[in-house]
């Protein structure tokens, strides 16, 4: 496997599935998360697919997946995908901490 999911992602994944299984079905909300999930595929064979995204956090890299966002890094082996929100969502939320020099942390 060339891409890891963070908690953040994985906990992302889950709020976008109950969403849409609430609001539609459990079978679109399913095929939602694959659609999103095939990206990671992606980004894990070309990792610099993505937008930089410097302005949140250093090394961090964008790339769309339908309506909503995947905020990804480059390791050694591949990427670590970090967070995914709608596109439309407020994307500096979940990077800020108290300083500048603490945003490497909420990464983690």
């Amino acid at each position: 496997m060339r891409y890891q999911v963070s908690e953040g992602a994985q906990a992302d994944l889950d709020e976008i599935f109950l969403y849409w299984a609430k609001r539609t079905s459990l079978d679109t909300a399913d095929q939602l998360i694959d659609r999103i999930v095939d990206r990671f595929w992606l980004l894990g064979e070309f990792p610099d697919a993505g937008k930089r995204a410097d302005d949140l956090a250093r090394g961090l890299r964008c790339f769309p997946a339908g309506k909503y966002l995947i905020y990804y890094r480059k390791t050694r082996r591949g990427v670590e995908i970090i967070h995914i929100f709608h596109g439309a969502s407020y994307r500096f939320r979940p990077f800020e901490k108290q300083g500048n020099d603490d945003k490497e942390i909420i990464l983690r």
